[in-house]
């Protein structure tokens, strides 16, 4: 059972339970939106909702895959790849698998195209729009290639976005997104 599920049964909001855990919200949003939960943590909030800290997971198995260490991120339905794009639209932390990014990226092109048929300007202003969640799935993607994310930054230079496109092409790694720093 996910932290939000057990929270809004209790009728809580975000910082009601921040404020009787003793963790802050921002912990409290972090770890709902997917982000495992450290021991002292997960036991400060389930002895505040009343439960076991082994029955709350990390958050919604649909939710943005934010794997801290382990294997890559998994492959994904195409509904599953839209649940996660309006879900983790600005988020820019973890990893995404090649289907999610390619799904993601098959469903900008496809808003982007109905508005500019009606008109060009049109279509450049939902371009706009669709570039930030773009480049977040597309950050978690390189991430998940064991690419950095700053690649992106190439498709601003003129023929420059061939090279980030081939980059998440590559399968994902079995290696840590990002080193774990040792915590006192």
């Amino acid at each position: 059972m996910s932290l939000r599920e057990v929270r809004r049964r209790r009728g809580w909001s975000q910082e009601q339970l921040a404020e009787a855990s003793g963790v802050s919200v921002r912990t409290v949003q972090r770890i709902e939106g997917g982000r495992p939960a450290g021991l002292a943590t997960s036991a400060a909030l389930a002895e505040v909702l009343g439960v076991d800290p082994a029955e709350l997971d990390e958050g919604p198995a649909d939710g943005p895959v934010r794997a801290a260490v382990g294997g890559p991120a998994p492959e994904v339905t195409f509904a599953q790849a839209l649940r996660r794009g309006l879900d983790g639209w600005s988020d820019f932390e973890g990893r995404a698998s090649r289907t999610e990014f390619w799904f993601a990226f098959v469903g900008v092109l496809v808003l982007v195209a109905a508005p500019a048929a009606l008109d060009e300007r049109l279509g450049a202003a939902v371009l706009v729009l669709g570039l930030v969640p773009l480049a977040a799935v597309g950050t978690r993607r390189l991430r998940d290639a064991g690419q950095s994310p700053w690649w992106l930054l190439l498709a601003f230079a003129p023929m420059g976005f061939v090279v980030p496109l081939w980059l998440m092409a590559l399968p994902g790694r079995d290696e840590p997104s990002r080193p774990e720093v040792a915590r006192p």
